[in-house]
């Protein structure tokens, strides 16, 4: 057990917040329980969080990508056909992912840096607004995406992979789906596909392995990490699909190689 989870409710009813909050002074005890608190070896990684270095550019290359693959995904007959509803679910359910696969292909890069959340003890003694600008992402979350990204390179995913990983992954049977069963058949007909494309169990094994690994996807991660610096903490849902329903109109488009 860390020395973070101790005391649980009597070292927080001893904190110098909860002694604000109540309006007691604060004695010693409490100040040394919250300088060992800070001296804990694990608050430091629970706390580091990072954003992209330049978010404009980070936000513009991610959206290129997102809309990529929205060009790609309506022109799989199969999507096309399913009813209206189904259509926004599965892309609600699979954007972080195939944006994150979406990067891999086109080798878009970002750098970030660190920053730090401001504790509610900080927001109270400097009279900051408790409702603040959404701070970044934790480290190990972006660590996560950014070895993901290298690994998957190395890779040399070929278009038809992709193709597939992307219909793998936009399928996937999420719950309250009009056509669920239709949709998790799409599901194991692209993994099927993939796997008698693949010429060796080994590669099958790696690519099996980065499918798993975009399944694991954390959307609030993406999110965080490459739009809401621009959107803002509550519009990241709207901003992807703006960006879907946007291209439906669009003449401009390059034919996806539709394997499904």
């Amino acid at each position: 057990m860390s020395c973070c989870d101790a005391g649980g409710e009597d070292t927080a009813r001893g904190s110098i917040l909860y002694s604000i909050l109540r309006g007691a002074h604060c004695p010693q005890q409490c100040v040394e329980a919250a300088t060992a608190h800070r001296l804990c070896s694990c608050a430091p990684d629970r706390a580091k969080l990072v954003v992209t270095r330049a978010p404009q550019i980070v936000f513009k290359a991610a959206s290129e990508v997102l809309l990529k693959t929205f060009r790609f995904v309506k022109n799989v007959p199969c999507f096309r056909g399913l009813p209206a509803e189904d259509q926004l679910r599965l892309v609600r359910n699979s954007w972080a992912p195939l944006l994150v696969l979406g990067m891999v292909q086109d080798a878009v890069d970002f750098d970030t840096v660190e920053t730090q959340r401001h504790s509610l003890l900080h927001r109270i003694l400097t009279h900051a607004p408790t409702q603040i600008q959404d701070p970044g992402v934790p480290v190990k979350d972006v660590e996560g995406i950014q070895m993901f990204l290298v690994k998957c390179r190395g890779l040399r995913i070929s278009v038809k992979e992709y193709a597939f990983l992307k219909g793998a992954i936009l399928f996937s049977p999420v719950t309250e789906l009009e056509c669920r069963e239709y949709i998790h058949a799409l599901q194991r007909e692209a993994e099927r596909a993939l796997y008698e494309l693949v010429r060796t169990v080994h590669r099958g094994s790696r690519l099996r392995a980065v499918l798993n690994t975009l399944r694991a996807t954390d959307p609030d991660a993406v999110a965080g990490l490459f739009f809401r610096p621009v959107t803002g903490t509550s519009s990241t849902d709207e901003h992807v699909l703006a960006m879907f329903y946007g291209q439906w109109g669009d003449r401009d488009k390059r034919t996806s190689h539709v394997l499904i």
